[in-house]
């Protein structure tokens, strides 16, 4: 499926949806390649129903305000673009002042897919690779 956007616009926003222990709720992320991992805001998460005091690890996120550590959380499934990880990893932590998105749909969510953005057409597809790209 393709999902449409402004080759003009300042950055990609796509919406994602978390499922929490307690409820669902949709966020609105930037798709962000130049992330390692995704990461969405704290307050929601805990309203979710995640206890962020016990994460399955700790990681540090590099970005233009510095270094921050911040736990990392599994999310019995998330979904965006058409597509749903199930039982994925995702890093807690609240972008800075300013940005206009809930957070960051990194390159971990992308894996294993092919990822195409047609900046002539306005376009994104996000595909699973097809069954002959497994034997490469």
């Amino acid at each position: 499926m393709n999902f449409s956007f402004s080759p003009d616009a300042p950055k990609l926003i796509v919406p994602v949806v978390v499922v929490g222990p307690r409820r669902s709720s949709e966020f609105r992320c930037t798709l962000d390649t130049g992330s390692e991992l995704t990461v969405l805001p704290t307050e929601p998460l805990r309203l979710l129903g995640f206890d962020l005091s016990r994460p399955v690890n700790w990681t540090r996120l590099r970005g233009a305000t510095g270094v921050a550590r911040a736990p990392l959380i599994r999310v019995p499934a998330i979904t965006a673009l058409d597509r749903v990880r199930a039982d994925f990893v995702v890093a807690a932590h609240d972008l800075p002042l300013g940005v206009e998105t809930d957070g960051l749909l990194g390159l971990d969510f992308f894996r294993g897919f092919v990822l195409t953005l047609d900046f002539v057409r306005g376009r994104i597809t996000l595909a699973p690779k097809r069954w002959w790209q497994f034997w490469r």
